[in-house]
C-alpha cells in the first residue's frame, strides 16, 4: 500500500509522461530510512537530487518507479527473521516500505545507488 507524504498529492508520473524530462519543481529529495538488525539502530541516507552529481540518473529513475501500490502498510508485518532490515523510501513521488528479502530489484538498485551518494546518518530509534 502506497503512503503519501503529507500535501503530496501528485502522482510520479505527472507532468513526465514516462519521460526522462525534470518535473517543474525539480526532483526534490529522496529519502532512504533503514531499520531493524543488530540493536535496532536507524540509519538514514538523505540525498538532494537536483544537487547531486547522480541527478540525471537518479532523478528520471524517482519519477518512473511505481509509487503507487508499491510497498507495505505502516501496518503491515515487519520482516521475520534474525537481523532483518525494513527500508522506508521516501521522495515528494511518495513513500514506500519494503522488507529487506522482499524488496523488488529497481527499488533495491535505487536503495545502493542512494547509499552510494549520500553519507549514512546513524540514529537511536524512538
Amino acid at each position: 500500500m502506497n503512503e503519501q507524504p503529507a500535501g503530496n498529492s501528485r502522482e510520479a508520473s505527472d507532468g513526465v509522461n514516462g519521460s526522462s524530462s525534470t518535473p517543474a519543481e525539480g526532483f526534490g529529495r529522496l529519502l532512504v530510512e533503514r531499520s531493524g538488525g543488530i540493536g535496532g539502530m536507524l540509519v538514514v541516507w538523505d540525498v538532494d537530487i537536483d544537487a547531486s552529481s547522480r541527478r540525471d540518473d537518479l532523478g528520471p529513475r524517482i519519477v518512473e518507479l511505481p509509487w503507487s501500490g508499491s510497498g507495505q502498510s505502516d501496518d503491515a508485518q515487519q520482516p521475520t527473521g534474525a537481523d532483518r532490515f525494513t527500508y522506508l523510501i521516501e521522495s515528494r513521488f511518495g513513500r514506500v516500505r519494503f522488507g529487506e528479502s522482499e524488496m523488488p530489484p529497481e527499488w533495491k538498485q535505487l536503495v545502493d545507488d542512494v547509499r552510494e551518494v549520500a553519507e549514512p546518518q546513524r540514529r537511536q530509534p524512538g
